[in-house]
């Protein structure tokens, strides 16, 4: 069979949750296939839990029309028509993080739900990131520079994607996940 959306787009969100977020530990998923009725699905939903204990929620589908998609919030490729939306919401006990457009909202004197909150937003980079990862790419294969990610960084995503799919098979049960090495 092909690949869904788990396989194709949520990989690369999984990837920067790990990033900004450290090691996703335990899974819950679901996914459906109910429209389609293809052989894989069409729409996945999860719980993460981080390392630090704490916790998230993701959800993909190649089903449904909306603005929140990377490439319709990133403007980073003319092809797709921005929507002026986000994608990635993350919230912190000290602050909060909206992307693409990097913005941090917080309090600006002391945290409290009775305190306005304010937004700061931090410039973005103008240089089309798919030339960067092409120019990048040229000068790893020239030995000119060494890989910004390593192979076993892309195992643990492979390993979370693998679990979730693992969940959703047995009906949602949640699942640990080892990133021992071996």
């Amino acid at each position: 069979t092909g690949g869904g959306p788990v396989f194709i787009n949520l990989i690369h969100d999984i990837d920067l949750l790990r990033y900004l977020c450290g090691e996703i530990v335990q899974v819950q998923a679901l996914q459906s296939n109910a429209w389609r009725r293809n052989e894989v699905e069409e729409t996945s939903v999860a719980i993460v839990r981080f390392e630090s204990g704490a916790l998230g929620t993701v959800s993909v589908s190649d089903h449904v029309v909306a603005p929140w998609s990377w490439e319709l919030t990133a403007k980073e490729n003319p092809s797709y028509h921005p929507t002026g939306q986000f994608c990635y919401l993350i919230g912190g006990s000290h602050g909060s993080l909206e992307l693409p457009a990097n913005r941090v909202w917080r309090n600006r004197d002391k945290r409290s739900w009775l305190e306005p909150v304010e937004a700061q937003t931090s410039a973005a980079d103008d240089k089309d990131p798919l030339v960067s990862q092409i120019e990048h790419f040229c000068k790893v294969i020239a030995g000119e520079a060494m890989p910004l990610v390593s192979g076993l960084e892309g195992l643990k995503t492979l390993r979370v994607i693998d679990t979730m799919k693992r969940s959703a098979e047995n009906g949602g049960a949640a699942v640990e996940i080892s990133h021992q090495q071996g």
